[in-house]
């Protein structure tokens, strides 16, 4: 998130605290976000709250008294509310320091910003305890996922162990294995190394560390390992084959049991899909 605090009127930038790199000069953005605003407060008598530009999401609110113009600009994938709601903490904050504590007034106002450097450091703040909690909720989201994703292994090789050629489908499960263990991502990534599999008890996930993973890169990895496994099953059985095993394990009824939390980790779809279709 990359945060301005400007004067309203001129577009002079009192404060510029970036958390990203937009690759262009600073005033030259702070004079068209300006602009932006001003224009639209006279054609439509009312300023921008957000619009999506430069692949980001801008969110503005102003503050008429003080004549301050307070814009965020984040992600796409991080929603309005939550932008405006920490800009609004910023603009808050900001407000009580140097509107009515007396620390500002434009009038008498040199143009010297330094005066507004202290500013950041509570910005930053907010900025790490943001983080800190989205980092928790992600966390948190990849136990769910580690854990979902061993069940299903498990189930698989649970079905496998029933099956009267299970040699060859092991054969199988352990050359699609070893192809994972000879891909680049797994000689420089230490907590995919973490991935173990043997003719019992199968595939062993849950030893990753989700504070030292990347968990994008790990969970892509998992999802092929589960989307390759099923589909060694399903190749080997024929698809009306495995669903009776599927449904003998009972794999049906635990993803319908946790179908709200498949919805919440996006992969309701892709289990069911791989599951019941060809």
């Amino acid at each position: 998130m990359n945060i301005w605090i400007l004067d309203s009127e001129s577009g002079v930038t009192l404060l510029y605290q970036p958390y990203q790199d937009l690759m262009v000069n600073e005033d030259l953005v702070s004079g068209l976000l300006t602009a932006l605003n001003q224009f639209t407060v006279f054609e439509f008598k009312q300023g921008i709250e957000s619009i999506e530009m430069g692949g980001l999401r801008w969110v503005y609110l102003e503050d008429n008294e003080s004549n301050l113009l307070f814009i965020a600009a984040d992600n796409k994938d991080v929603s309005t509310e939550i932008i405006r709601a920490r800009l609004n903490i910023i603009k808050k904050s900001f407000i009580l320091e140097y509107v009515e504590k007396k620390n500002y007034n434009k009038k008498n106002w040199d143009g010297n910003t330094e005066l507004f450097a202290p500013f950041k450091q509570t910005i930053d703040e907010y900025y790490q305890q943001w983080k800190q909690a989205e980092n928790i909720t992600t966390i948190a989201e990849f136990f769910d996922i580690l854990g979902i994703f061993q069940q299903i292994l498990n189930i698989i090789m649970n079905i496998v162990s029933q099956i009267d050629h299970k040699g060859k489908l092991i054969e199988q499960m352990d050359k699609m294995y070893h192809e994972f263990c000879n891909n680049p991502d797994f000689e420089k990534d230490t907590e995919l190394q973490k991935i173990s599999f043997s003719p019992e008890p199968g595939f062993n996930i849950i030893n990753i560390n989700p504070n030292a993973a990347d968990m994008m890169l790990v969970e892509r990895y998992l999802i092929t390992l589960v989307k390759n496994s099923v589909n060694i099953l399903k190749n080997s059985l024929g698809r009306r084959e495995s669903l009776k095993y599927f449904m003998k394990e009972n794999l049906f009824n635990y993803l319908i049991n946790n179908l709200v939390l498949l919805k919440e980790l996006n992969l309701d779809k892709f289990l069911l899909s791989l599951i019941l279709l060809d």
